[in-house]
């Protein structure tokens, strides 16, 4: 299924298209190519390299938002970032290029598919015969399996979420919904978390039952292999609870254009017993896959070398207290990006390099002096502290400073909650950001 012509014509067209809105003086936004429930996707440029990418914007919930609502949001999010940065170095899984981050929104900086998505193709030109199905299967399967030998299960494949380069090869994108081997399984490899699109979701997910994310991914895949070969889904039905009950039970039909390799795969990929559903180990060794002599496993590629965005994301995270993936993604634009996930008036955060840990422990105490606060400082090899208290030994703010990685320094900043000296807040803060210059 490799793009068609009118992708040709885009891709050559690409030079005409109007752009606007530089982020951060680095990406110009053109049209919009998708839209998510939180989320846009642009096409962009790069005005450094004058390379076109897809720019993925994720908006913080909008108010009024439960806060079930605002974790959600937030979960995907460091979801998304975290299986991004596992998975990376595969040639059939998009890559992160950038990260950048304003007060209101994430911006995800990705590989441009010039040819689309699966779904899309699929829309306009219908079904693929075997050998174009094997290959992008092929394609599909080692990007999955990849990702679980890295301990990410992307629990939403699906067409939509299956991209085409400008040669038509699958790129695996979207991993927000992914389970990770290390957080989310239990002790017996399970997870228990529903989730997943209606028409590709693994029956153990519809019946409320612990299940192994693993087989759930074989089976969408299978559902994805049957709509590529097909046309059309394999438990179709107008009605939803009815397309429910055939998926339990594993009914469907195969088109009588499928050749017996073909129709035992999917069998065994849409077997309802999870137990013994085929593996995704197994699917290589599966006759079908070797019918054009394609050979399997895909050996990755070699992984990209990151922008310093990324490496400040990727950052060591091994500190006196947890720092999640979504925390330091906000420090990658070097301000306070704290809005991104509720208010947090009495407390900032900063990344800050090219500067010792002594030295910002310097400017800070000398601030506080300067302001007539009595200071407390406390400092030991790479990281520190600094106490601030006025008269009658009142607590006005305290200041920590981790290291991170290498030459980068976290920079956390917390006030009293009925703290009346704004400007020397303000000052403070302003400090941090003279120190990332």
């Amino acid at each position: 299924m490799p793009p068609d012509d009118s992708s040709a014509a885009s891709s050559s067209t690409a030079s005409a298209e109007i752009y606007t809105k530089a982020l951060q003086g680095r990406y110009e936004l053109g049209r919009v190519l998708g839209r998510g429930g939180s989320s846009k996707v642009y096409r962009a440029r790069d005005v450094r390299t004058g390379v076109h990418v897809a720019v993925k914007a994720v908006r913080k919930p909008h108010h009024p938002c439960s806060p079930e609502d605002a974790a959600a949001a937030r979960r995907s999010v460091e979801r998304e970032l975290a299986a991004l940065r596992r998975v990376q170095g595969h040639p059939h899984v998009v890559r992160l290029l950038d990260v950048l981050a304003s007060r209101t929104t994430v911006y995800l900086v990705l590989d441009l598919a010039r040819g689309g998505s699966v779904q899309s193709a699929l829309e306009e030109r219908g079904r693929s015969d075997e050998p174009m199905a094997r290959r992008l299967f092929g394609q599909l399967v080692s990007a999955v399996a990849h990702a679980h030998a890295r301990g990410v299960f992307h629990r939403d494949v699906k067409p939509e979420n299956l991209l085409l380069d400008e040669r038509g090869d699958v790129k695996l994108t979207d991993f927000g919904l992914c389970a990770f081997a290390d957080r989310q399984l239990g002790p017996d490899g399970l997870t228990a978390t529903s989730c997943g699109s209606p028409a590709y979701v693994a029956p153990e997910i519809l019946l409320k039952k612990r299940y192994d994310p693993g087989k759930a991914d074989v089976w969408s895949c299978g559902v994805v292999l049957f709509s590529l070969t097909a046309g059309y889904l394999p438990f179709n039905d107008g009605n939803l609870m009815g397309m429910y009950r055939k998926i339990c039970s594993g009914r469907f039909r195969c088109p009588k254009w499928f050749s017996m390799e073909l129709r035992s795969l999917i069998r065994r990929m849409l077997d309802p017993e999870p137990s013994t559903r085929i593996k995704v180990g197994e699917i290589f060794d599966h006759p079908w896959l070797h019918k054009d002599g394609m050979p399997f496993p895909i050996t990755p590629a070699a992984s990209p070398h990151p922008t310093p965005e990324v490496v400040k994301w990727e950052a060591e995270s091994e500190l006196a207290r947890e720092i999640n993936a979504f925390d330091i993604l906000t420090f990658a634009s070097g301000c306070d990006l704290s809005g991104l996930i509720g208010t947090l008036t009495d407390r900032v955060r900063f990344v800050v390099s090219g500067i010792n840990a002594k030295s910002v422990l310097d400017k800070l105490e000398e601030l506080g002096r300067e302001e007539g606060f009595a200071v407390r400082r406390k400092e030991e090899e790479g990281f520190g502290g600094v106490l601030f208290e006025a008269i009658g030994e009142k607590f006005v703010a305290q200041v920590s400073v981790h290291p991170l990685h290498e030459e980068l320094l976290l920079v956390e900043a917390e006030r009293a909650i009925s703290e009346k000296e704004p400007k020397f807040w303000k000052k403070l803060q302003a400090s941090y950001k003279f120190s990332t210059n």
